[in-house]
């Protein structure tokens, strides 16, 4: 009987461990798809906010290709949740004439949002941002970008890929977005090769989840 008590003794404590340990392992689990569930970004509620304040054109010359024209598009990042952290990668972002056509590019370096911040940044397009592959332009673009420029108003959609990390304490999720944007009616100086506006009201960018 007394060689036989330390055996039960053994079996009965690790039992009570393994029960423990399960216990334990089941409760981080329960607390950790619950915290998920709670902080997760939203599709209804989506944490980024994307706005357009201002364009502007200056150096437009379609007789060499466009090569010398730069766009200078104002964005507003905003963080709207209180409760995540937010980190947009870099990025290129393509300007579209017309919806389809891509015409020039953008470089946005990487920033970062604490909850509730905002961040405003000048994207800078210029066919040499496009690096060595840069867009084809057919001649049937151009020739209504002179015609366009001869009418005094252009049409312009900015184009964007983003992938973003949300982060509060230990948890995080990360997205490939697809902001859609408004279409941008450029007013143009004549015989300048100039034009711009800013919007009384922000151009806002659906961001689906």
């Amino acid at each position: 009987m007394a060689n036989g008590e330390p055996k039960s003794y053994s079996s009965n404590l690790q039992l009570a461990l393994t029960i423990l340990g399960t216990a334990t392992g089941m409760i981080i689990l329960i607390v950790g798809i619950t915290m998920a569930s709670r902080y997760a970004p939203k599709p209804q509620q989506q944490p980024l906010i994307l706005k357009i304040h201002s364009i502007t054109m200056s150096g437009l010359n379609v007789s060499c290709f466009l090569t010398e024209t730069r766009w200078n598009v104002t964005v507003l990042f905003a963080n709207r949740n209180s409760m995540l952290e937010m980190s947009i990668h870099s990025f290129e972002s393509s300007l579209y004439y017309n919806y389809s056509n891509p015409i020039s590019c953008a470089v946005v370096e990487a920033m970062h949002l604490g909850p509730k911040k905002q961040r405003l940044v000048e994207m800078q397009f210029n066919r040499a941002q496009c690096g060595e592959e840069q867009p084809y332009v057919d001649d049937w673009v151009l020739e209504r970008i002179r015609k366009d420029e001869i009418k005094g108003e252009m049409s312009f959609v900015v184009g964007m890929k983003l992938r973003v990390s949300y982060r509060t304490g230990i948890l995080g999720w990360d997205y490939d977005l697809n902001p859609h944007c408004p279409k941008l009616d450029m007013q143009l100086v004549p015989s300048t090769g100039n034009g711009g506006i800013i919007f009384d009201h922000p151009k806002v960018c659906l961001v689906p989840l």
